[in-house]
Parts: structure tokens; sequence; C-alpha cells
């Protein structure tokens, strides 16, 4: 049938809203239902928009539906007439919101065909995820639901987990007790889904429009009201008193004060270290089959232009980045595999009271978290922070997290000072970037505060801690390939049209009078008190379109300048750099750590300050970009010429 707007259509869309605690598994349960790939992670506050999906039709993933943000909602979705739409919401523990976030998964609930075109005014069905690990904090939430009328249904998760430790919860009990029907489902391996679309499809069929009655606040009465209620559900249906249980011997450890920090600097250092040393075959690798390609397209191609700007442009600047991937890669399988066994949730929980202590709370671990893969999510995710002091705070940093893009830049800057044959020197190197990231993230929150003068919140810092369990191999390269493949999707059209336009530029209108040799000489007075010259200049400048451009653009201007045969690596072009008409080298250990320093703190990625944009005003994300580049210069002029002041080249 062919797709047609749903205000013209005869009939109506069917929508379910997923609802539940954070972590409770709504988006793995989403992924099963609609055939999509949404990243998952085993921590709260991974879901900070909502997403849309057809309903599996016959066992087969259907397409995905733009979802919507809670700035940009987008009526208009065009559909097929009688589609069956499934909302991935952020999580939420009650229907009286307080943070960005669970205004979105609120808006679901509330103004469901403002959001979705062709739906009704509010859902079909809710289906409220409950994690059976958890029962006594995760019912209430379903009480509050069905005490505001919403046609519902259970989805039990993680009941095997409950089950190894014999508290398992009867599917068939607990439906007769809440009077609504609950169907047993493993968001890992999709068991039970098939139940689960049936209770969906029944209740959905059955519910009619009427008053659905959502709070607008809750009393300190009710919410204990609502939990006595919940205890005592569990009570009846494990056959005893609820008891909380207490933690587990690892935890013991990792949360410990001391103990903890020590395991976790331990973890962090070994995650980083790996980064850059496992990854040096596969470099090489990946490194030499550009080298390959571009013998080929030399040879292939007659002399002239289109063969520089094959070669050159293309081929020397996309690789120069390229070749960096299995770092990037290699990051995200082991942040997955972290994120998969629990581990990061309590991260959260040990650097509570530090981020406490710089004006921040445990809330911002994961978007500053997230920031060591991208800014753009990492800023989204600051919308779970309830107060505005630090949810401002956690954007003026995220920046300042060691994003992958930098990765290829790390790369790049530490190979020229290790030795080939010391990777594990790189990795120490590397593991110290991090924490040099953080401690600057530390003192801009402090300076940051001050300078906003907002009052802190007093909402604290609460965290659902998921059970320990061993990653699961195909959830982990599954998620590792997306974020890699969606990396390359992100960052590969602008690194080859970066390449080809720098080509252009440093060729036109000729090689020794190029527009990129005019803008280099122009900004020069700025890149002498940093040791560098008009090369790293116009590199810089290209990095403004994504930080990574740095490393191509750099190989392209070694590229074009190099002579006739000179198939020379990039690193074996920068250790042979030298000023014009001089014999001076222009990299050297000083003029490298500055430019670590530099990248460590400038902010050159314009996606992210439009993304900045939207989440705070135009002054915010203007000023932070200024603020940055500007900090970021002084203190690389301070290392070059304090390191020269002390005899270090």
């Amino acid at each position: 049938m062919a797709t047609e707007s749903i205000q013209d259509a005869k009939s109506r869309v069917t929508t379910a809203v997923l609802l539940g605690a954070p972590n409770a598994g709504k988006t793995s349960l989403y992924n099963h239902l609609t055939g999509s790939r949404y990243k998952t992670v085993n921590y709260p506050g991974a879901t900070v928009e909502f997403s849309v999906g057809k309903l599996r039709a016959d066992g087969r993933p259907r397409a995905a539906v733009p979802g919507a943000s809670c700035h940009a909602p987008q009526p208009g979705v065009v559909v097929e007439p009688g589609d069956f739409l499934v909302l991935d919401t952020p999580g939420i523990v009650s229907l009286v919101p307080r943070t960005a976030d669970e205004r979105v998964a609120l808006a679901a609930l509330s103004r469901t065909g403002a959001l979705v075109a062709g739906a009704g005014e509010t859902p079909d069905v809710v289906v409220v995820v409950l994690d059976a690990t958890q029962p006594g904090r995760h019912l209430p939430l379903v009480r509050q639901v069905l005490r505001a009328g919403f046609p519902a249904v259970v989805a039990l998760t993680m009941n095997d987990l409950a089950r190894s430790r014999g508290r398992a919860l009867d599917p068939d009990r607990l439906s007769r007790s809440l009077t609504v029907p609950v169907a047993e489902v493993d968001g890992r391996t999709g068991a039970g889904l098939a139940e689960l679309v049936s209770c969906i499809e029944a209740v959905a069929g059955a519910s009619e429009p009427g008053p659905r009655n959502l709070p607008e606040s809750a009393s300190e009465d009710s919410i204990r009201a609502d939990f006595r209620w919940a205890d005592a559900l569990v009570a009846e249906q494990l056959g005893g008193e609820q008891v909380r249980e207490k933690g587990s011997r690892v935890d013991r450890l990792v949360l410990h004060p001391v103990l903890g920090l020590v395991v976790f600097v331990l973890v962090m250092t070994g995650l980083f270290w790996s980064v850059f040393s496992a990854a040096q075959p596969l470099m090489d690798l990946v490194g030499a089959g550009f080298k390959f390609l571009g013998d080929q397209a030399g040879a292939l191609l007659p002399e002239g232009w289109i063969r520089g700007l094959v070669v050159d442009g293309v081929i020397a600047g996309g690789g120069s980045v390229f070749t960096f991937v299995p770092q990037i890669a290699i990051l995200f399988l082991l942040l997955g595999i972290l994120e998969d066994s629990g581990y990061l949730a309590r991260g959260a929980m040990l650097v509570d009271r530090f981020l406490e202590a710089i004006g921040l709370n445990g809330k911002s671990f994961v978007p500053l978290l997230s920031g060591n893969a991208c800014a753009i999510p990492a800023a989204m995710a600051a919308r779970t922070i309830p107060g505005r002091r630090e949810r401002l705070l956690t954007l003026l940093v995220v920046p300042l997290m060691s994003c992958s893009a930098r990765l290829p830049v790390w790369g790049l800057l530490l190979g020229f000072l290790v030795p080939a044959d010391r990777t594990w020197l790189g990795g120490l190197a590397l593991a110290g970037i991090y924490v040099a990231s953080l401690a600057m993230a530390s003192a801009v929150a402090v300076v940051g505060g001050r300078i906003l003068r907002i009052e802190p919140s007093k909402t604290g810092f609460q965290v659902e801690l998921p059970l320990w369990r061993p990653p699961t191999f195909r959830t982990v390269v599954v998620s590792t390939w997306d974020r890699t493949v969606s990396y390359l999707k992100r960052a590969g059209l602008t690194i080859l049209g970066v390449s080809v336009g720098f080509w252009l530029l440093m060729n036109l209108p000729s090689p020794e009078h190029s527009a990129a040799m005019v803008v280099g000489h122009w900004i020069t007075p700025f890149l002498t008190p940093m040791g560098l010259d008009w090369r790293v200049g116009v590199a810089l400048v290209a990095a403004f379109a994504a930080r990574e451009v740095f490393v191509s653009a750099l190989a392209v201007v070694f590229s074009v300048q190099a002579a006739e045969g000179d198939d020379k690596g990039i690193l074996d072009a920068m250790r042979a750099a030298t000023f014009d008409g001089t014999h001076l080298p222009v990299f050297t250990t000083s003029s490298i750590l500055g430019l670590v320093v530099f990248f460590l703190i400038s902010l050159q990625c314009m996606t992210t300050v439009a993304v900045m944009r939207r989440e705070t005003s135009d002054r915010f994300a203007f000023g932070q970009m200024a603020a940055f580049l500007v900090l970021a210069w002084v203190l690389a002029v301070v290392v070059v010429q304090g390191l020269r002041a002390v005899g270090v080249a």
C-alpha cells in the first residue's frame, strides 16, 4: 500500500508507549519489538529522547519512523494507515516529572497525537517495563499508570536473574493481583516476545478513548503509600516479607571510598592503554592498505591534477584518519564491556562525592562518560540532570572530555613522541591525556560555577545499581560495530570532503602561491608562540569542520609539498619538516606537547556548538567556543615557552 498522510486516512495509527524506570530494559525491548538497533547501555540516563518505530509484522522488522525530541517535535510523520507504532521513552520513576528527559516521557503519554501524526491524544496501550530484580522500587509506577486510567500491559524483564537468586515473580499470579496482562520477556534474547505482542495487541484493540488523569504533583504521603503497597504486593508474590538485599562482595570493593577509586583508576588506565597498544597491528594493516591503494592509483592515473587530487587529496588525506579507526573501535568495544557488565553505573556512584565537590553530582557522570565517545549525545544526556546549575556546568565541561574524534589526533601526536617499539608508553601517555581532560574539566567547573552564580540544587543523587552480569558477546560486538560504522558515516564524508577542498586550496592558483598558504601566513603571528608554522595553522583551521580533519589536512599539506616520488608517511614527513628557509624543525617535543594541550581544550567541532545552541542559548554556545579557544591558545603557549625555557626543545 502506498504511503499517505495519516490525516487523510480512514483508519488512525495505533500507539503503544514503553514506560519504566531507568535501566529497566525499555530500549532493548523496543529494539526487539521494532527490529531497530538503538544503542542500549547498562546504566541509567541512556535514553533522553523518544524513538518511534513500527511494530514487527509476521516476525519481520519494519522500517523505523523518525522520532521527536522535547525541543523539536515532528508532527506530520507520514505512515501507512492502520500502522501500529511503538514509542520508546526515557526512564522515569514517577508520573510527576522533575527533569527534561522525564518531561519527554510524560509528553508521550499526554500529547501522543501532537507528537506522532495520526495517533490518538493518548496512547492505546502503555507497556510498563518492570525489572523483576527490583520490583519494590518499580511497582509504584505501575500503580500510578493504572490509577491514571491508561490501558496497560506489564513487561516483566530480568526475571531470569531474579530466578537465579530464588526471587522470581510468577507472571500469572502477578497479573491476577494487578488485573492487567503480564508477560515475561528477555530483553537480551527476545524470549517471550510473541506473548508480549499478543498482550499489547489485545489490550490496544479493546481500549477506548477516555479521560487520563495524570497527576500534577505527588505528596510525600502518597509516595510512601505507593511504596508500602509495592512492598506488600512483593511480599505476597514471594511468600514472605520484602527484604532489601545487601550489596555483593564485589560492590563492597568497587564502591569502597578508597579501594574503589584505586580500582576505577586501574580500570580506566588499562582501558586507554589497551586502546593505544592493542590497536597498533591493525593500524599498521590499514595504513599499508591505503599506501597500496595510493600506489596503485598513482600508477594507473596519468600525471596531472586528477592524479594529485585522488592520490594526495582523497587517499592520503582520508587514509591518514581512517588508519586510526581500530583505536576508535577498541575504545567502543571496551566501553561496551564495562557498560554491559554493570560497572559504569557503579562508577557514577563512586565519583558522586568528587563531582559534588566541583559543583556537579553523580548524574553528570553519564554525560561526561558519553563525552569520551562524542560530545553531541553527551550534551543531550545532560537533560537527565534536574538542577539547572548542575546541568549548565555539565554542558560547559562536556566538550573537554576527550571524544573519539580526538583519538586520531592523539594517535598522531603520541606516535611522533613515542618510539615504535615502546607502544606501552603511548598507552600510558593516552591514559594521562584522559586524566588531564578530567582535571581540566574539574577546574573549569569550579570557575564556571562561580561565574554562573546559580544556587546549587538540593535534589541529591540516587541511582539504581544493575546486577553484575557477564557481558553478552553478541550485544557488545554488535554495539561496537554499530558505533564504529556510525562514526565512519558521520566523519567519513566530512573527512573526504575537507581533504578534497583542502587539496584544492593547497594548489590554487598554484602550489607556490596557494590560497591555503595565504591564510597560513596571515595567522602565523598566532602560531609562532606555539612553535608552529603556517602548515600546521591551516590544518588547525580545517579542524573546525571536525577535529580529526587536522590529521587529514596535515597529510594533504605534506603530500602536496612532497617531491615527486617521495612517499614518506605523515610521521616521517613531520620529522623532516622545517621552518621555511631554515633547518629548524617544526615538530619538537615542546611543540607537540603544546598541540596536545591545545586539542585538549579547544572547541573546534561546529556540530557540537550547534547542539549547545539548541540545548542552551547562542550566548552560552558561542561564548563557550571562544573562551575554550582562547584558553587553549594561552595554555599551549605557556607549555611551549615554559619547556623551551628549561631546555626542552
